[in-house]
């Protein structure tokens, strides 16, 4: 007995997510603007430049590591939900939740753990968020 096989859909012939019925996005420009100001801030720490950690693709395990550290502060720093944290990176909930895991997973290593202290403390200190017309 042979069964029709299903035809594929191309990215061209795929709905779009809203049409599909997905979530819609939590993000909007200030949630983007503090996901570049963390990726900036892991750029500085890791002498990574920042397009290569904001970059859509994986582009070298050392970008790939530094945006899950990004990824990781706006988690642990700003209390963001994984949703919101992958919208704002413009990535998965998932991708944010796997981040967040190998980050805290490489925390066991002291000089790993001490870098992120300083980063932490500098999320901190940064500016919160406010209604304040300037």
């Amino acid at each position: 007995m042979t069964f029709p096989s299903r035809p594929k859909q191309s990215a061209v012939t795929r709905r779009p997510a809203a049409e599909r019925g997905a979530e819609r996005s939590t993000v909007d420009a200030a949630d983007r603007a503090r996901a570049g100001f963390l990726t900036y801030l892991v750029s500085v720490a890791t002498g990574i430049e920042a397009p290569r950690i904001a970059s859509r693709t994986r582009s070298s395990s050392r970008a790939a590591r530094a945006r899950q550290v990004a990824m990781y502060l706006a988690h642990i720093g700003f209390a963001w939900s994984m949703k919101r944290v992958g919208d704002a990176f413009g990535r998965d909930r998932t991708t944010a939740s796997h981040a967040v895991k190998r980050v805290e997973d490489l925390r066991d290593q002291p000089g790993f753990d001490r870098l992120l202290e300083g980063l932490e403390s500098c999320v901190r200190a940064a500016p919160k968020r406010t209604d304040l017309k300037v």
